[in-house]
């Protein structure tokens, strides 16, 4: 119990730190149980402009405490038959609005194919708040580009070594934000689960940083 309160006080502490426009510390690992105390004050404080799903309200939440430059941004997340376990792309009118007033739609895949794919809610809870976070790590690259730079970036995301590149940043942006953990062991799960098929198993390994490059990654930052 007394471990409990621990973990709540330093939950409370992050998010003090937040509201002062600064990340969280890094934390190894979330535990969905204890972080249910912190979330009406992580509901409070990161849930402006926010459209979230209930299923993964907590995750999100927590994630979302660690991109403090995104707490006005508009963001809808919703659940979608799509390819992958998550995407994120700017609302379809972002061409014809300012930057400060773009939105954006992070999508979850809600039912795999033939076997295939993987759903977020197959995936234990400290592994959802690193691909999350990786999603918003996109908005946040969506957000330093320009129109013409988000519409070349989508054409990009068409080629393969591109999409590769794009996929290496947002994951270095998730590291550089203090989910790094959370992120490598997203990427742990996938490479371990039984359950997941070969073919998307190597599509995740082809285009995404392997843990032990998120690992090498990770301990050239000083906050971790």
């Amino acid at each position: 119990m007394a471990m409990r309160y621990l973990f709540l006080f330093f939950v409370l502490l992050f998010v003090s730190v937040q509201l002062l426009a600064f990340s969280p510390d890094p934390v190894k690992q979330f535990d969905r149980t204890s972080m249910r105390d912190a979330q009406c004050l992580l509901l409070d404080n990161f849930s402006s402009n926010k459209m979230l799903d209930d299923d993964f309200l907590l995750p999100t939440l927590v994630a979302l405490s660690y991109y403090p430059e995104l707490k006005d941004t508009r963001i809808r997340i919703r659940q979608k038959n799509i390819k992958t376990t998550m995407q994120c792309l700017p609302a379809p009118n972002f061409l014809f609005r300012r930057k400060a007033k773009r939105a954006y739609r992070i999508n979850i895949d809600n039912k795999v194919k033939n076997g295939q794919g993987l759903l977020l809610s197959d995936v234990p809870f400290n592994a959802q708040v690193g691909v999350i976070g990786h999603e918003l790590a996109h908005v946040v690259d969506y957000n330093s580009r320009s129109k013409i730079g988000i519409v070349t970036l989508g054409i990009g995301y068409l080629f393969p070594a591109k999409r590769r590149q794009t996929e290496h940043r947002v994951d270095e942006i998730t590291i550089a934000h203090g989910l790094g953990y959370q992120v490598k062991d997203f990427s742990e799960y996938v490479i371990n689960c039984e359950e997941l098929s070969e073919k998307y198993r190597r599509y995740k390994l082809r285009y995404y940083y392997r843990p032990e490059e998120l690992m090498q990654i990770l301990l050239q930052h000083s906050i971790y």
